[in-house]
């Protein structure tokens, strides 16, 4: 992924400052629902609106890393950021 942990961690904020280090964890690491529980205990949102939150956060990201290109012929083309 092109987009580093800190611009990662500020769209989590965006999505819901409450658990947004726990999304950041999740998104970066891969690390789950229940693994980040057991880790750093209940976590104050259900598991559905946590995958969902997160589901929100990686559209968001993916979002930041495309954008529109019109060719010479007037198509349009969707490139992606590869920094």
């Amino acid at each position: 992924m092109c987009v580093d942990e800190k611009e990662i961690y500020e769209i989590c904020m965006s999505v819901d400052s409450i658990i947004a280090a726990e999304l950041t964890e999740s998104i970066v690491r891969g690390t789950s629902y229940d693994m980040l529980e057991a880790h750093h205990g209940i976590l104050p949102i259900s598991k559905s609106n946590f995958y969902r939150r997160k589901g929100t956060a990686q559209w968001l990201i993916r979002q930041r890393m495309a954008h529109l290109v019109e060719e010479k012929n007037g198509q349009m083309r969707m490139v992606w950021r590869n920094d």
